[in-house]
């Protein structure tokens, strides 16, 4: 094995691909399997490449963040896959496009799938909490990559893409991610006309810079941006809109519970460099003391702290940014995205920031009508 960089395509002998999961034969041997891999991008990069191959009379199935049956795993333990591959065979199945996670891939969950396109998105920090060191995480995706003989594609490839539509989703991150899934459908054959017209009106996937409009005159976004690297990209993407606006951007954000802790002071930092004002808040505590994750957050402010708040119930982070926000400002909420579960000392309760900035727009709204 050599040393592995994200954007290197690896000339190494491919790694033996390992059986698969008794019970279901080898379904992935009668599906164009695409595997998406990455820290950000999978569910997006997925997303797209579905509805493209649905455009152009195929019929895909798409696996990953939304429909694995298990909200902590992306990519499905081997069985589970392997029955969604099997049952999208028996209903006239053509694609099977996955995301694959480093977790998924160091346990073995992708074992036995006959990937015919693997796609890496970017590798940046993430999950340090498992993999303990940025070259493990590193060398998990890479492995993945080169294991096998799929056509792969990395970002030195898709990077000189050439996209000539004007797609809708917002931020040069989103067209990279465009550029990837146009590499991966330009690879297999599809028509460029579907390519085209299709990703030329795809709107953000859900809660994915996805917008919340309820007549308010000032702009409120939801992301899962929850990395430092997709924070910043998500950030940069919203502050330009901002000025555009002549508004301030708002950031409404937190760090999971339980996870890598590294990464904490690093969010609060970009938040504060970036945007205009930061409510540093909860986004899943799990096991760990709210305010203990709040604070290792706010270690990264620095000298901007004068324009952060600490609010540690979500909601009330939520309403804070939502009342105060100025015409034309930009109130980005972010982290949990299409999440509708809030984790905290065991308990699971129904969170959605979507369903939370609709009632809080409506609330100002409606005040703002009676004074």
């Amino acid at each position: 094995m050599g040393v592995f960089h994200a954007n290197d395509a690896l000339i190494d002998d491919a790694l033996p691909l390992d059986i698969s999961p008794p019970g279901y034969g080898h379904p992935s041997e009668d599906l164009c399997v695409i595997g998406v891999t990455g820290t950000n991008g999978k569910t997006t990069v997925s997303y797209l490449l579905g509805e493209v191959l649905k455009a152009a009379g195929h019929n895909p199935f798409v696996l990953g963040t939304y429909n694995s049956g298990n909200r902590d795993l992306s990519t499905p333990e081997k069985l589970d896959t392997a029955r969604f591959m099997t049952d999208h065979l028996d209903q006239g199945g053509t694609h099977f496009v996955m995301e694959v996670t480093s977790e998924g891939i160091d346990q073995g969950r992708i074992l036995g799938i006959d990937f015919d396109v693997k796609i890496l998105t970017n590798i940046t920090q993430d999950h340090l909490d498992y993999h303990k060191t940025f070259a493990h995480y590193e060398k998990v995706k890479m492995d993945f990559m080169r294991q096998g003989l799929a056509h792969k594609i990395y970002p030195a490839d898709f990077r000189d893409e050439s996209i000539d539509f004007e797609p809708q989703l917002l931020g040069d991150f989103n067209y990279l991610n465009i550029q990837a899934a146009v590499s991966a459908l330009r690879y297999i054959g599809i028509g460029e006309s579907f390519t085209r017209k299709t990703l030329s009106a795809c709107l953000a996937p859900r809660g994915r810079m996805e917008p919340v409009v309820q007549g308010q005159p000032f702009m409120v976004l939801v992301d899962y941006a929850h990395t430092p690297d997709g924070l910043e990209n998500v950030l940069r993407t919203a502050k330009d809109i901002a000025v555009t606006r002549n508004g301030q951007l708002w950031v409404v954000f937190g760090c999971g519970g339980d996870r890598d802790r590294g990464k904490r002071p690093q969010m609060g930092k970009i938040a504060a460099e970036i945007a205009d004002r930061v409510v540093i808040t909860d986004d899943n505590p799990r096991d760990e003391d709210s305010q203990t994750i709040l604070n290792e957050v706010f270690g990264g402010v620095g000298a901007q702290a004068r324009n952060c708040v600490l609010i540690a119930n979500r909601r009330s982070a939520i309403e804070h940014a939502i009342n105060n926000a100025s015409e034309n400002d930009v109130v980005i909420l972010a982290g949990k995205g299409h999440e509708t579960l809030q984790i905290s000392k065991g308990e699971n309760v129904h969170f959605d920031d979507r369903e939370e900035a609709v009632n809080a727009i409506v609330v100002r709204l409606k005040t703002q009508m009676n004074t």
